[in-house]
């Protein structure tokens, strides 16, 4: 689905700051970072991100936790995240951010990516960002677009089901980023620690758990409502407090039996502290769930790969249950049933479990992943526009007999193939474009060669980030991949530029350069016998490993 990220929403990216409270901690502080000791809440995680060279302290070797984030810092911690490289353009987005300001680049790519917009040209990267906008840019840069229309229900008291970014929280509860109850506070500041905290645990599954600790509460209440039994598949956290900020001060295995006396929101006290109530059943509602298992679906119903950068798996169909796993993206799995809401029944490591099954695209079992697609092939140039020449070749001439071997191979997986020229005629830019559109297209793939200096060489693939950026990146990575292993020319690159026909096309598409007819080695391999069928074949390879799965 198409997001339009809002003011709030650009601030969110600022919000990327997380917020760590030292107190009067006098703990040991850890060996990287002076103000932040190993026992405080987010020190893995912040130790993780310098690790990954996602954030750094000040000149004094200090992290800051508790300091709030500016939209400038905030630009430069997710676009490192994401692993994207900063964008200088010639002429700003904006209007207070020059050139030569310190973080020009990463606010440039994150505005290009959508994670920031400006408000009236301007993007005010001194200003500090919300809780709730934290939680915004997270949930889509690591888990999708999808997830602002998570409707799985929270139990924050101060989130309610038509808040803003109630989608985006939903979906960082669902994979253990945050615990769910109590309080979000979604429009106070963010700090340093809580960004890093959120951005951590999205790009590791084994940092989940806050580490704050506090003295346990003494009091007990005298008489008990009834006895409960651990529903849960892996150790249930008992906390000194009802609220995931308390610290864990043991934990409780499935099948074990508690006394329960109180409840407190969402939170249980027992004997030994207290419990979310979604992991304790009372004891005369265990029976009835004992056959539970004994009904599944025999077959699948529809074949599905994760799009997420992780995915929980759960041992029941909503967030409130254990996880018992985690997938990848790019991992497939077979869907048997749809359950809960958006949860979806499968199997993982031979057992039965359940996952979200918006962070995932689905297919019937067994379809071809090619059959049926509309998939536009444009050739470059052609008519009185020959392109690249040297070394005896033409790019019309080239791209045009490869493109044409495309559509063949193509429609012989049942492609619906539009090609935006078929023989030596010109067609504009805006032209090109338009066929691609009117098509209502799957992907689109412009067709060329390359002419430089005699010293460039090799295959590069180009995609642009103002539509299906992580599409067109998979589609442009697929192709060069088969290009350089079929046709034997070296691997340039693959990036992000602005080539009028894929800047302008809104499906998943790619430029791709066979090779440099300026390079006589290039130029040799592409004159060879057979070369021009290699080359189609390589393309259409790489389109189908883009959606076979």
């Amino acid at each position: 689905m198409k997001v339009k990220i809002s003011y709030v929403l650009m601030t969110v990216v600022v919000l990327l700051s997380i917020v760590p409270i030292l107190g009067e901690d006098t703990a040991e502080a850890s060996d990287r970072y002076p103000d932040v000791s190993n026992s405080f809440w987010a020190s893995d995680e912040i130790d993780y991100l310098a690790e990954q060279g996602v954030a750094t302290g000040d000149e004094s070797g200090n992290f800051r936790p508790n300091d709030t984030l500016t939209r400038a810092q905030a630009s430069v911690m997710m676009i490192n995240a994401l692993g994207e490289p900063g964008l200088n353009r010639g002429t700003p987005t904006f209007d207070d951010v020059d050139p030569d300001y310190w973080s020009y680049g990463s606010i440039e790519r994150a505005a290009k990516m959508g994670v920031f917009q400006g408000d009236k040209g301007e993007f005010r990267p001194g200003n500090s960002i919300k809780k709730a906008q934290i939680a915004a840019v997270v949930a889509r840069s690591f888990f999708g677009q999808e997830s602002e229309t998570n409707n799985d229900s929270v139990d924050f008291d101060d989130i309610p089901d038509d808040f803003w970014a109630k989608g985006y929280i939903a979906t960082l509860v669902d994979n253990d980023i945050i615990e769910d109850g109590g309080t979000f506070d979604p429009n106070s500041s963010a700090t340093r620690a809580e960004f890093s905290a959120y951005v951590a645990r999205a790009m590791d599954a084994d940092l989940e758990e806050p580490k704050d600790e506090e003295e346990p509460d003494e009091e007990v209440a005298s008489d008990i409502l009834y006895e409960g039994v651990v529903d849960a598949s892996t150790p249930l956290n008992v906390r000194t407090g009802p609220g995931v900020e308390n610290g864990v001060i043991q934990t409780l295995n499935d099948g074990e039996t508690v006394d329960v006396y109180s409840l407190e929101g969402n939170w249980l006290k027992v004997d030994e502290g207290y419990v979310h109530q979604n992991y304790v059943k009372k004891v005369d509602e265990v029976d009835s769930d004992q056959d539970e298992n004994s009904d599944k679906p025999a077959d699948p119903i529809a074949d599905a790969k994760v799009t997420a950068s992780g995915l929980h798996v759960r041992s029941g169909p909503n967030a409130s249950h254990e996880t018992v796993g985690r997938l990848s993206k790019g991992d497939k799995v077979q869907i048997y049933e749809e359950t809960n809401g958006d949860w979806v029944l499968i199997k993982y490591n031979g057992e039965w479990a359940y996952t979200h099954s918006g962070y995932m695209i689905e297919k019937p079992v067994g379809e071809d992943a090619l059959s049926g697609k509309t998939i536009v092939i444009d050739p470059g140039h052609g008519d009185h526009d020959p392109g690249a020449q040297g070394n005896g070749l033409v790019e019309k001439n080239l791209v045009l007999s490869v493109a044409l071997r495309v559509e063949t191979l193509l429609e012989e997986k049942n492609v619906d193939v539009v090609m935006t020229r078929d023989d030596d005629t010109f067609v504009s830019l805006s032209g090109r474009v338009n066929i691609a559109e009117r098509a209502d297209a799957d992907s689109f793939v412009s067709i060329h060669a390359n002419a430089a200096t005699a010293a460039a060489e090799g295959a590069e693939t180009f995609y642009d980030s103002d539509y299906k950026v992580k599409q067109s990146l998979e589609l442009a990575q697929s192709i060069q991949d088969r290009l350089v292993s079929e046709t034997g020319m070296n691997y340039r690159r693959v990036a992000d530029e602005g080539f009028y026909v894929i800047r302008n096309t809104t499906m998943p598409s790619t430029l791709i350069e066979l090779g440099f007819v300026t390079n006589w080695g290039d130029a040799n391999r592409m004159k060879q016998s057979g070369y021009e069928n290699k080359a189609a074949q390589a393309v259409v390879n790489g389109i189908e490993d883009y959606y076979e799965w």
